[in-house]
Order: structure tokens, then C-alpha cells, then sequence
């Protein structure tokens, strides 16, 4: 099994710069029998179902795997929301009924840190100098209900977002810390690097480090997840602790699954997402009326042939859109599958696992809404709520 590159916090010069390669662990390679694909799978996403995990339209039995996050810290099943973003290590990814078994899944956030400016008009907020945009399927904590609007100024919270190195973050989901965090996070590309000065710049924002602790892998261009100190310098800087990669490569032979955003474009052979290289030029596409370039959202699939993502299929998703979904505007779709709790007839809605669905809106397939109840497994079908606290369920299906 290889390790996320995401587990590691690489500590300031002293430390030797560890690469994807040197990183990268085998287990094993070569097409298994009976069309399940390769014997090594990686998905990066966000969580759009519950039942398994589904990331990319597949299902991830996560019931046996290492679920922690970027920093290392072990989190079980139910600390997993819909819109949380991941990367999936698996078995076989199986292209017929596209399940598989995930043995690591690493929950990553773009950014932590507190809230600068929010534009409800424009839908976005400004965290550690970055503009967030809230789409249609950006999710919320049930603590913000009104969505945006419950977001305050020096509020903390924590996005989830689907990886743009270079642009607006396009939030996945928003929550709040369950506690005032000792550190805060920063995910994209470094540009301005002045040595003497000891400063860099990702995005907007100014960053610098102590004379003796030169981040580890800094350099133009660079992809990092850089941890801070909550408070800035005098000078409004913020001061980076540690830094670790931001991208993961999988290993020669598996079959990857990512959903990003382009980051840089030469051709359909050769382009960049979330840190791996792609080569389309023989891959199903599905275009729906965009162009590839950088700055657009794009679900790629495929073999790794060494570094190189060798695609089979490419579906561009826009610039703006849901995240997950399509340029509709209706956001995406979620589906959740599962025993019924916390049932609530007056306010009609119910839980599956940790997400509250408003069943009002939804058609019935083998019973009706006087059906419903606690430990009555279904299925649901649905698009976030006007607020983004809940699912507004379109169907529900009992599972007889």
C-alpha cells in the first residue's frame, strides 16, 4: 500500500526533500482476471453519497480502511460529511458496477483560518486572502444555517474545496472547528519567492518564515499545503510552520480517478491536474460544449503509465459550476443509502448517517411518507438545500 504524500508534514530545511517517488511504496501492480481492472485504484474527489463513500460516481466500501486527515489525526466513519474532499487508495476499482474497497482515505481541506470579507451578492468570501465561491452544491454545517449569510467576519471555518492551485476556490463544503484551532492552512502554488526578503506569495496572500526555517520544497511553482501561525507578523504576513506537498502521484499501473482543476495546458496529450500530469489524446470525451484549457474543471479517469495519467475518458465540468456535477446551475446530485433515524414528521425530514434530509419535495417508490420510519432502510435521491444545511431529497426509495 503507498502512503499519501498528505500524511507527511515535511519539516523546514535540514530535512532531506522527499519526492513523490522516493515516497511512493509499491502493492503491486497488473490487471486482475474478470474485467475488475487494476489491482491498485486512487480516486481524489469530493463525497457526493453515503452508504459506501462515493467519490467520482463510485462506491468505496470504507468499512476496513485508514480514514485520517492531512495532518495524521485518525477519524472514524461517522466524522465523514458529504462534500468533504478525499483522496481513495482502493483494490480494484471495478469499471462494471464501479465499487471497490478503499484502504486509506485522506480527508484534505484548502484552507483553514479566519473569515476577511464576505459578498453575498457575489456569493463569495475572502479566507486567509483567497476567494472562496459558494456554488450550488456548496454544503454547510447544520450549525450555519441561512448558509452564507450565518458566516461572520473573524469567523473560523474550514473549506473543503475541489483543488485550484491557481484560482478561485470553489468550496465543496464549510464548517466551523469544533474547537479554536492552534494552526491554520493554506493550499496552492507559490509564486514570488524573495529570499532576501524571506516572503512568498500563494494567491493573494503574503506569506514569510523564521532566518533558519526555510519551507521545505519552496520554490516558484511549487504545490504546497502550508501550515501557519494564527497570528500574522508586523507586517501582516503570515508565517509559515511547516509545509508538505499538496499533489499525490500515483504509482505506475494504477487506475486514477481525479476530479480538479487544470492547472497548466499545453495540449489534450499534455496537461496538469492536481499535480499529475495527463495525457487525453486517446480518451472518450465529453466536452459539453466547453474547451480545455487551464482554469477549467475536468473529471479525468485512466491507467498511470509511469507519471503520466494515460486518460480513457474526460468529461470538462466548467470553470463555476458544481462542484461534482455539471454547468446546469442545479447542483449537484447527492445520493445517500441507509437506516433512518431522527425522524421528524412535523419539520419532514430524517437522518441518514450524519446528513439531515428534508423528504417535503420527494416522490415514493415502494411506500409513501406515512412509511417512513426510524431503522427503515432507503435510498435518496436529492440537491442541496436553498441554505446548504440539508438534502432536499427528490426521491426516496424503501428498500423492501
Amino acid at each position: 500500500m503507498r502512503e499519501f504524500l498528505g500524511r507527511r508534514w515535511l519539516k523546514f530545511q535540514g530535512l532531506a526533500w522527499l519526492t513523490a517517488a522516493a515516497l511512493l511504496v509499491s502493492c503491486g501492480g497488473g490487471v486482475e482476471s474478470g474485467g475488475t481492472g487494476m489491482s491498485a485504484g486512487y480516486s481524489s474527489g469530493a463525497i457526493t453519497g453515503f452508504g459506501s463513500i462515493v467519490v467520482n460516481g463510485v462506491h468505496f466500501d470504507e468499512s476496513t480502511a485508514r480514514i485520517h486527515d492531512a495532518d495524521g489525526n485518525t477519524l472514524s466513519r461517522d466524522e465523514l460529511r458529504l462534500g468533504m474532499t478525499v483522496e481513495i487508495q482502493s483494490g480494484a476499482i471495478d469499471s462494471t458496477a464501479l465499487t471497490a474497497t478503499a484502504q486509506d482515505v485522506n480527508v484534505i481541506s484548502d484552507l483553514l483560518g479566519p473569515v476577511s470579507a464576505v459578498d453575498l451578492t457575489a456569493s463569495t468570501m475572502t479566507v486567509l486572502g483567497q476567494t472562496v465561491r459558494i456554488t450550488a452544491s456548496t454544503l454547510f454545517d447544520s450549525s450555519l444555517a441561512g448558509g452564507l449569510s450565518a458566516i461572520s467576519l473573524g469567523q473560523k471555518v474550514e473549506v473543503y474545496a475541489i483543488f485550484d492551485p491557481v484560482n478561485t476556490v470553489y468550496a465543496a463544503r464549510l464548517v466551523l472547528p469544533r474547537s479554536n484551532p492552534d494552526h491554520y492552512t493554506l493550499r496552492g502554488v507559490v509564486s514570488g519567492w524573495n529570499s532576501a526578503q524571506r516572503q512568498f506569495q500563494m494567491g493573494p496572500a503574503t506569506l514569510t518564515y523564521a532566518a533558519d526555517a526555510v519551507p521545505a520544497g519552496l520554490a516558484n511553482g511549487a504545490t504546497l499545503r502550508l501550515r501557519l501561525s494564527t497570528q500574522a507578523d508586523g507586517s501582516g504576513r503570515w508565517v509559515v510552520t511547516t509545509a508538505q506537498p499538496a499533489t499525490y502521484l500515483p504509482g505506475d499501473g494504477t487506475e486514477a480517478e481525479i476530479e480538479a482543476v487544470v492547472s497548466s495546458y499545453t495540449s489534450l496529450s499534455n496537461f496538469v491536474v492536481a499535480g499529475v500530469t495527463v495525457d487525453a489524446s486517446a480518451a472518450q470525451l465529453n466536452a459539453n460544449g466547453l474547451t480545455l484549457a487551464a482554469g477549467v474543471r475536468v473529471e479525468v479517469e485512466g491507467r498511470m503509465q509511469g507519471t503520466v495519467l494515460k486518460a480513457t475518458k474526460l468529461e470538462l465540468k466548467g470553470s463555476e459550476a458544481s462542484v461534482g456535477g455539471d454547468d446546469s446551475g442545479s447542483g449537484q446530485e447527492f445520493e445517500l443509502s441507509g437506516l433512518i433515524s431522527g425522524l421528524d414528521t412535523t419539520a419532514q425530514t430524517f437522518v441518514i448517517r450524519t446528513q439531515t434530509v428534508s423528504y417535503a419535495q420527494a416522490s415514493f417508490e415502494n411506500g409513501t411518507a406515512a412509511n417512513l420510519a426510524n431503522g427503515l432502510k432507503v435510498e435518496v435521491k436529492g440537491v442541496r438545500s436553498s441554505d446548504g444545511t440539508l438534502v432536499t431529497a427528490s426521491e426516496v426509495k424503501f428498500d423492501n
